[in-house]
């Protein structure tokens, strides 16, 4: 049309156009026109602008909010863009198609834009126009490049008759589109209503007045109703929808993802049937299980299309990004992979960390492309960035006592199916090795810090799912990083040991020992990894096992340092502690003086393992009733902490503690009290409320409480205690059981026999199952009460008996004068009274009080007890006073 009214005005009807904008007339000039090339690409048909209903599933499930806050996108006042933005797979052509279907149902008009690339925008607005009612000389102007498109498909919507909904599909490359319509190809437009489904959020992307709106990932009952009917279960019993709702969580509630299950569960064919049994074979090999599902569920297609599927989704956008010139984004991914999918401190990913191990993938690192990157990962819905903290679970898990204002960090959070997708493709990269070495250098940088400063909390319990990931997932080929794996998480132990996450720190340590076994005897990391499971071996109660590593750790430290070597001392002093715990109190002595004596001289006094060495030489001591020498010690381990600037406060409050029940044990009380106030006073400022090291010092308390007679006080505390050590150190752990003990204990003394005597028996049989029974002073304590219930019950002479036989016991194992002994023996000159025999009562009471003046001294309250006792005796020709 444009050339014959060129002709026409020329007075020239022979003019040919050859192609390409050039024209030439009969007398061979030749015109040049550079207007637009409309020619369409080979093969390429015009795209349909009716909505896609055959991509609509049967129904949506979890979306009624989402739909909600689309309900008015067509009939808004305002005349805004809405923008539906999230990471692929979310489900965001589904909810548009739901919206185009309801707004057509309305008998308005919907236009349908796969917005792929610019050529398709374009062609897609030309139908448009027409249809809305653009002239045919409007459509040619804008066609060869005259007039813009955008504009003319805007104008004439804006004037149309009736309202209108346009939806712009899967527009993941906006500036695309934006090179080939120009900067206003997408306008809000008070006639109707405009919607965008795009991977892209960020609002510098689109326009300022856009109404931006997030899609997440469906909630637990809307993935696990999609699972139910995709698969075609009927009559689902409860236990098949928790596995379903399991499965939903498994797969991150992401539509893509739980579609596939569901359509794979349906086949009549199919290898798996049962929910279950699907994310059994996701824990089993995730990247098998969903190329399975794929492959036979339909989701490829003749056009294989890659977007709807899971393992290629994401990919496109990281493509997408390297397009841009971001290539750092897919190393970003990879690295984020290696770690749980838990909020990432941004901290952690150092710049120069990821140059020295990751330049030959993705370049050279700053701080800006590494900023860079992580803003188009958000912007694509592949990450969120936000501050984390603790959040009320925790703090009432963690830390209850305030916390200060910058508790909060920034972090990364990487959905879990991302997350696992993007492992599934480490796996397969040539660069599998520096990713997973950058992962782990990232997290030790932070080696050295001090753990013990309660006001980074907060950050470090952000970092603890982060290092199970680590030592649980690292290639078992990556042997150089086992090294590293084994230092971090050493160093982290201890922020485990101050926060009371002792079965976590078992769990680390564990799993680390059970890869360096198949290193060297003489390398440094099996040595480290094999200590520092033993020390937890023997912190959380696993007493042989810990006994039998720490013989392994020693072994391993003779081999490659010397007698008087840290490694060799600091083994030692472990094994020492091991036989006191197991009872063999001695043996203890015997290993702790050795250890002292190695270091005279040639180690400080207000060295670490030094305070350590006599701080267990004083609890060793006071278990073997020698309790002057056990004070003399722990005053010594107390002042070289006073001394020490900076002295860690953790071991500074656990080494005043054992003070507290030395002097407890020595009868004076009202000093022993004020010292724990002081200790409890430290450990709320460093500890969580349920810190063992917290529970020890109320269980003292508590103890104190008993002697004073606070029976229903004590009583309280002592099962409080019980329950909260069996929910932090487990139901056999030898704090739990002590506690359990001293329930049954007042509950003898309060007549409650049959609570008193099922209590006891459970205590009797925990020991056995967790290794204590070797423990003769704890064992032969509950038998006491074992027999004090029968004293009660009236059984006199065999309760006689069975006081004889632990008395025998006790000076055979603990001495004739060790404090527990001396009970027995109270009680068994009690026995004798109950028979009748009242001169053997009081000769035998007579001996232990003078015993007890020998132990205690005279104004120690169990010494006064047994003078009161033998007054009684001599007084007493009747009824005696202890049956009344």
């Amino acid at each position: 049309m444009r050339i014959r009214q060129q002709a026409a005005a020329s007075d020239n009807s022979r003019i040919y156009q050859l192609g390409n904008g050039i024209q030439v007339n009969a007398g061979r000039d030749v015109h040049v026109h550079n207007h637009a090339n409309t020619d369409r690409p080979v093969g390429r048909t015009a795209g349909s602008l009716a909505p896609p209903v055959g991509l609509l599933p049967r129904r949506l499930y979890g979306r009624e909010a989402d739909l909600e806050r689309l309900e008015n996108v067509v009939d808004s006042p305002e005349g805004t863009v809405t923008v539906l933005h999230g990471m692929g797979g979310v489900g965001k052509t589904a909810l548009a198609l739901s919206v185009a279907l309801d707004t057509r149902k309305k008998r308005r008009q919907v236009f349908w834009i796969t917005a792929s690339d610019g050529y398709s925008v374009r062609e897609a607005m030309l139908q448009i126009a027409i249809r809305v009612g653009a002239t045919e000389s409007q459509v040619q102007e804008a066609s060869v490049g005259h007039t813009n498109v955008a504009d003319l498909m805007w104008e004439t919507l804006d004037v149309a008759a009736e309202p209108w909904l346009i939806v712009f599909d899967s527009a993941d490359d906006p500036k695309a589109i934006e090179e080939e319509l120009g900067t206003g190809w997408l306008r809000s437009s008070y006639a109707g209503g405009v919607l965008v489904t795009t991977r892209v959020g960020s609002l510098e992307v689109w326009s300022n007045h856009s109404r931006m709106t997030r899609l997440a990932p469906l909630p637990e009952s809307g993935g696990r109703d999609m699972l139910i009917d995709t698969a075609g279960f009927r009559d689902v019993s409860e236990e098949e929808r928790e596995q379903a709702a399991q499965l939903a969580n498994r797969l991150g509630g992401v539509p893509l993802a739980l579609w596939l299950a569901g359509r794979y569960l349906s086949q009549p064919a199919t290898m798996i049937s049962r929910f279950e049994d699907y994310r059994a074979a996701l824990d089993r090999d995730f990247p098998e299980t969903i190329d399975r599902a794929e492959a036979t569920s339909g989701a490829r297609g003749s056009e294989n299309d890659l977007r709807r599927l899971v393992m290629q989704t994401w990919e496109l956008s990281l493509d997408f990004l390297e397009q841009q010139g971001v290539p750092q984004a897919r190393i970003l991914m990879r690295i984020l992979s290696c770690f749980a999918s838990r909020p990432v401190p941004i901290i952690l990913l150092s710049p120069k960390v990821l140059s020295r191990t990751c330049d030959s993938y993705g370049g050279q690192w700053d701080d800006i492309v590494l900023e860079r990157a992580l803003n188009a990962l958000s912007d694509l819905g592949l990450i969120d960035i936000g501050l984390e903290g603790l959040d009320d679970a925790h703090s009432d898990d963690f830390y209850r006592w305030p916390q200060p204002t910058d508790s909060e960090h920034r972090c990364v959070v990487v959905h879990p199916l991302v997350a696992e997708v993007n492992a599934a493709q480490l796996d397969r990269s040539a660069s599998r090795t520096a990713i997973w070495a950058a992962a782990a250098r990232c997290l030790g940088l932070l080696r050295g810090v001090w753990l013990e400063d309660p006001r980074h909390g907060s950050f470090w319990q952000l970092l603890v799912p982060h290092v199970l990931s680590l030592v649980e997932r690292f290639p078992e080929d990556c042997g150089d990083l086992l090294h590293t794996v084994t230092r971090i998480n050493a160093w982290f132990c201890e922020y485990l040991r101050v926060s009371g996450q002792y079965a976590v720190a078992l769990r680390v340590t564990e799993t680390t020992y059970a890869r360096a076994k198949r290193l060297d005897d003489h390398d440094s990391t099996r040595f480290l990894a094999c200590y520092t499971f033993a020390d937890w071996a023997w912190r959380t109660s696993r007493l042989e096992e810990a006994e039998e590593l720490s013989r392994e750790a020693c072994r391993l430290a003779a081999l490659t340092h010397d007698p008087g070597s840290f490694h060799v001392l600091v083994t030692d002093s472990l094994l020492a502690a091991i036989h006191v715990e197991r009872g063999d109190f001695a043996t203890g002595e015997k290993l702790f003086r050795h250890v002292i004596a190695r270091m005279d001289g040639r180690w400080p006094l207000d060295h670490p393992l030094s305070v350590q060495a006599h701080h267990h030489l004083a609890t060793s001591l006071r278990v073997r009733g020698l309790l002057e020498a056990a004070e003399e010690e722990a005053r010594l381990a107390v002042s070289q902490c006073e001394r020490t600037p900076d002295f860690p406060p953790y071991t500074a409050a656990v080494v005043r503690h054992e003070l507290g029940v030395i002097i407890w044990h020595r009868g004076r009380l009202n000093e022993a009290l004020d010292i724990f106030d002081d200790v409890m006073r430290c450990q709320r400022k460093i500890m969580p409320p349920w810190h063992p090291s917290v529970l020890i010092t109320r269980f003292s308390v508590a103890s104190i409480n008993r002697i004073l007679g606070n029976d229903i006080k004590a009583l309280l505390e002592f099962k409080e205690l019980s329950l909260i050590e069996g929910d932090v150190l487990g139901e056999r752990h030898y704090s739990t059981l002590q506690s359990k003990h001293n329930v049954a204990q007042i509950l003898v003394r309060r007549g409650c026999l049959e609570a008193a005597e099922l209590l006891l028996n459970d205590i009797m049989a925990a020991r056995e199952e967790s290794g204590l029974e070797t423990r003769h002073e704890d064992v032969l304590a509950t038998r006491h009460e074992l027999v004090h219930i029968k004293s009660q019950r009236g059984q006199h002479v065999a309760a006689l008996g069975e006081w004889k036989k632990i008395l025998d016991e006790e000076r055979e194992h603990l001495g004739p004068d060790h404090p527990s002994t001396l009970r027995t023996h109270f009680n068994w000159a009690i026995g004798w009274a109950q028979t009748g025999q009242l001169a053997i009562a009081r000769s035998e009471m007579g001996r232990v009080l003078l015993a007890r003046r020998r132990t205690f001294g005279d104004s120690h309250h169990e010494t006064e007890e047994a003078r009161k006792a033998l007054g009684q005796l001599s007084k007493d020709h009747g009824r005696p006073w202890w049956r009344a």
